[in-house]
């Protein structure tokens, strides 16, 4: 092939580079260097993009993902691959995608062996022709792949990745199970004290709470967490069983649109191999646990929600966390702080009967009134103050949040670990963040009506509230009333001592 056509300038070019399942660290090595060595030759500028994973969907390849939007905006001229099938092996609703996006800007694809201009229909239809042969290849690749795992399932063999604590695979020391799970001693014992633990109605929370106190981490060394605990206690893969076949279809949250639809399959369609491995309960034991658990599950007896005069307004001063309210005997109370961190301390901030608090914040909104008629604006430069620090902060929690985002998208790339663990830290961090950047478009819209709300306006709302509340008998009618002058309540109780403070809006 010659470059050096007068019929194209290519001076930036991007490398692209994917390792498929079957493919070594190594094997990407060496596509790196044919690349590299191919721009080197005809003295092209060239960026990197490097894929390890094994999707064919685009939408599971974040560095595809990026290439094609930059290839919509012109950056490159051409775009250098090993092989055409390392752009996508994907359905045909993916592959128009990527020979659109190249034909739109004119970009072109370079390989070792030649270079496509999908704007020349010769090159068009080779490109489509490759892309059918690629499709079919990798679907033949992944049926061989789905067959091997539910066979090998079937003949007790363990196919599906990471074993459940405290098994490891194949080997432990003089332990050997050839495709099978063996079991770690040192984890073994203590397995084996959250079986005896629950066996004596101890719920997976209190357990994980033990292990945490008593520095008793994961494998990974994070905190025990009660869903994990109760997962370990029921899995029926400690009997020494095998269980395939219990599920269908895609569950994953980004499944490609073709995907068939996730199901749990019945009981009677599960395929279940006795004795693969050693057992680490029995079934007594397993069954007893699943009675005190099913028996511990409490079913709503509330058919409705009910609304209080404080509902959704009160926060807990020490942890920052909401209190919720309950009814006893007719009585409205402000519920203790529910809140524990991951060792199981409590925030220990104690309830208060309802019309207590309700009369200390009536008495406060009074006084803010007071205040607020006598004053200049100082209260709201104190809230716009408040407000803009606490944007500040969630700012530089956000900063930090996408760092580590980038951090595990980087050490995907590295290869120090595999898909799943990668999707499973992706998908935790853009929680956080989704979590952080709603928190800040609140704070910000709290900050513009703190701006836009003169105080003739916060006048005429006090003005209001204390024309109708008196009158008002219904929580719901409260409620709306509280809420058209306050944001929020922190409220702390230590014995006899009750602190209030009141955000107004």
């Amino acid at each position: 092939m010659d470059f050096n056509d007068n019929k194209y300038d290519i001076r930036f070019v991007a490398n692209y580079l994917r390792k498929s399942r079957a493919e070594s660290m190594k094997d990407l090595e060496k596509h790196r260097m044919i690349l590299t060595d191919l721009c080197h030759k005809y003295n092209f500028r060239f960026v990197e993009y490097l894929e390890v994973g094994t999707s064919d969907s685009i939408e599971m390849r974040p560095q595809m993902s990026k290439l094609l939007k930059e290839i919509e905006e012109g950056v490159y001229d051409a775009v250098c691959v090993v092989d055409y099938d390392r752009l996508s092996r994907g359905d045909m609703g993916d592959q128009d995608r990527i020979i659109k996006t190249f034909k739109k800007s004119e970009t072109l694809i370079i390989t070792p062996d030649k270079f496509y201009d999908l704007n020349d229909d010769v090159d068009d239809e080779m490109v489509e022709f490759k892309g059918f042969l690629a499709r079919r290849e990798y679907k033949m690749i992944t049926k061989r792949l789905r067959q091997g795992k539910k066979i090998g399932a079937r003949q007790g063999q363990w196919t599906n990745g990471i074993p459940p604590f405290p098994y490891v695979y194949q080997s432990y020391k003089d332990k050997f199970n050839k495709k099978g799970l063996v079991v770690n001693d040192e984890r073994l014992l203590i397995y084996r004290e959250m079986i005896e633990m629950a066996l004596l109605g101890i719920s997976p929370q209190k357990i994980a709470e033990s292990f945490n106190k008593r520095g008793m981490l994961t494998p990974k060394g994070n905190y025990w967490s009660n869903t994990a605990i109760q997962r370990l206690i029921t899995n029926e893969i400690h009997l020494g069983k095998i269980i395939s076949n219990k599920t269908q279809g895609d569950g994953h949250k980004n499944k490609r649109p073709n995907a068939k639809e996730y199901r749990v399959l019945p009981k009677s369609e599960w395929v279940i191999v006795e004795n693969c491995h050693e057992a680490v309960k029995t079934l007594e034991e397993h069954e007893k646990i699943i009675y005190i658990i099913n028996q511990r599950q409490k079913v709503p007896v509330k058919c409705r929600k009910q609304t209080h005069s404080l509902t959704g307004l009160v926060k807990c001063a020490k942890c920052g966390h909401s209190h919720s309210l309950h009814t006893v005997d007719g009585c409205v109370y402000i519920k203790p702080c529910w809140y524990k961190d991951r060792l199981g301390n409590k925030c220990r901030n104690s309830g208060i009967l309802s019309d207590t608090l309700e009369k200390i914040i009536l008495n406060e909104i009074s006084k803010y009134k007071n205040e607020f008629i006598n004053s200049t604006c100082e209260t709201d430069t104190q809230l716009y103050d408040r407000i803009s620090s606490m944007i500040h902060d969630n700012e530089v929690l956000l900063a930090k949040y996408q760092k580590a985002l980038d951090t595990v998208n980087d050490s995907y790339d590295l290869g120090d670990y595999g898909r799943d663990e990668w999707l499973k830290r992706k998908e935790k961090w853009n929680k956080a963040i989704d979590s952080v950047t709603t928190e800040i478009y609140e704070l910000k819209k709290q900050l513009q009506a703190t701006q836009q709300k003169n105080n003739e306006e916060r006048l005429e709302n006090l003005l209001y509230f204390f024309d109708n509340i008196t009158a008002a008998a219904d929580g719901k009618e409260r409620n709306d009333l509280y809420k058209t002058i306050i944001e929020c309540i922190f409220y702390q109780r230590d014995g006899d001592s009750i602190n209030v403070n009141i955000i107004f809006r």
